[in-house]
């Protein structure tokens, strides 16, 4: 066996610096707090259940294992992703080898993922949403059906089963490994002889049962998260090649510049190749999904695509054909990358709205403990007190750093998880205290709620920095009668 300093110095670069950035991960997963997504889930893990109103159990069994062991913190709670997305980059350089990809190759791809923005941000910084496993499960099913491929061993097949069912667990995009895999087989000739292979049908069975605890969630709520998902995020059908367009847009909005397009022209040009062909099939069934979503009914969520880059660098690392432009690529990604971060740390440059949904990970710490003083404060007097918020993003944000207080998410035409465990119908006739802050700050009561009387009775606001504050605005409805 090699000794590291005698490795590829491509294959020590990736080593070394996924080890940096991991432990600044680490390092900043305590003092950067949760933002509206991440405390969200993170709430999650103190009820645990089959399922949830938006998605799978799995990223909520995570934390709740992670805060067993370190206790309820930022650190605990950001721990699971921050690991999970180290394990996704070192089976994405894996699964490159697999297929005969160069170390110099597999560093480039790995890069990106460590540095395109969006993913950055998200899966490395906030660390805490359903993409991450989600995004783990799906490259171990490419890695391993890359090895059937290479090998035929069928024995493959089970593996690949395990892991789409823990995918399933994890959010419901999981399904287009079906599709995929069924395209994989149709058009790639050497795959002929699995269709008599008992491990393939054993496998596709096994990995239903992943679908399991989420269908039976459902049934005991009402259909609740099919319905969100299917019917009434979807919006009217129509031809809205607009909504497409800027969805398009977006994508190389959060994706950089130039990382799209270049994925999508390395596919393209390898379109005839082995592991062109596999690629393209299993991006093939979210690419057409969520493209007619886009085109006909509801824009669908910018991550919505996170599976597509992944499963696309694999192939960049394979074969890149516009090579002469990675290293540049890679160094603008890479800046870009580092400012965005940055400036997601510590806002810096102009003053900035006290609603930048960016920000929404500063300062709800400080408006909890006011919070939990003037709960406090109105106990000792013997009061029943009551808090609700306008959406789940504030909820959470609240709760995470006040987690034994039951507080409401009240604009019940939106769903949540949050007002399936805590009705807001159960706060009518009562005295609530209102809380709206941070990129819902401007929800006021006022134009919600119905109430005998609406009482702003406290602003405090709170400085961050030079270029970022932000107000939080505490009401007392009276004997509340729901929404308008």
């Amino acid at each position: 066996m090699k000794k590291f300093k005698d490795m590829n110095k491509y294959f020590k670069a990736t080593v070394v610096i996924l080890g940096i950035l991991t432990v600044i991960r680490l390092i900043s997963a305590g003092f950067i707090g949760l933002d509206g997504g991440p405390a969200y889930y993170a709430m999650w893990s103190r009820h645990l259940e089959l399922s949830y109103f938006d998605h799978p159990m799995m990223v909520a069994v995570m934390v709740r294992v992670s805060t067993a062991i370190f206790g309820w913190n930022n650190f605990a709670i950001k721990l699971p992703a921050i690991l999970v997305y180290l394990a996704t980059s070192i089976f994405m350089y894996k699964t490159i080898k697999l297929w005969g990809g160069k170390d110099k190759g597999a560093f480039y791809a790995v890069m990106f993922f460590n540095f395109i923005p969006w993913i950055a941000e998200s899966f490395g910084i906030k660390a805490g949403n359903p993409d991450i496993p989600f995004l783990f499960c799906y490259m171990m099913v490419f890695y391993y059906f890359s090895k059937l491929y290479k090998t035929e061993n069928s024995n493959n097949w089970y593996f690949i089963g395990v892991w789409t069912a823990i995918g399933f667990l994890s959010k419901y995009k999981m399904v287009f490994v079906y599709p995929a895999l069924l395209l994989c087989m149709i058009g790639m000739p050497k795959l002929k002889s699995q269709w008599k292979k008992p491990q393939l049908y054993i496998s596709g069975l096994f990995a239903l049962i992943g679908i399991v605890p989420t269908v039976i969630w459902n049934i005991n709520n009402d259909f609740a998260s099919f319905s969100y998902h299917l019917v009434e995020r979807q919006g009217n059908f129509g031809f809205k090649p607009m909504q497409l367009l800027k969805f398009l847009g977006n994508q190389i909005a959060i994706m950089g510049v130039f990382i799209p397009v270049l994925l999508f022209i390395n596919a393209y040009k390898n379109k005839s190749s082995e592991v062109g062909k596999a690629v393209i099939f299993f991006i093939a069934p979210a690419v057409v999904v969520f493209s007619f979503v886009n085109l006909f009914f509801g824009q669908s969520m910018q991550n919505w695509w996170a599976s597509v880059y992944m499963i696309l660098l694999v192939l960049y690392g394979v074969k890149r054909v516009l090579n002469k432009y990675d290293k540049w690529i890679l160094v603008f990604t890479a800046i870009v990358s580092v400012i965005g971060t940055a400036f997601y740390v510590y806002p810096f440059g102009v003053k900035l709205k006290e609603t930048t949904n960016f920000l929404d990970h500063h300062l709800f710490d400080k408006a909890s403990a006011h919070l939990e003083t003037i709960i406090k404060d109105r106990e000792a007097k013997g009061e029943t007190v009551y808090v609700g918020t306008p959406r789940y993003r504030t909820t959470a944000m609240l709760g995470v750093n006040m987690p034994h207080r039951k507080i409401y998410s009240m604009d019940y035409r939106k769903g949540d998880q949050f007002q399936i465990w805590y009705n807001p119908a159960e706060l009518i006739g009562k005295n609530v205290i209102y809380v709206a802050g941070g990129s819902q700050a401007k929800q006021k009561p006022e134009n919600l709620f119905n109430a005998d009387k609406i009482i702003l009775f406290d602003v405090q606001k709170y400085v961050y920095n030079p270029a970022f504050s932000r107000n939080f605005y505490f009401y007392e409805l009276k004997n509340y009668k729901g929404l308008k």
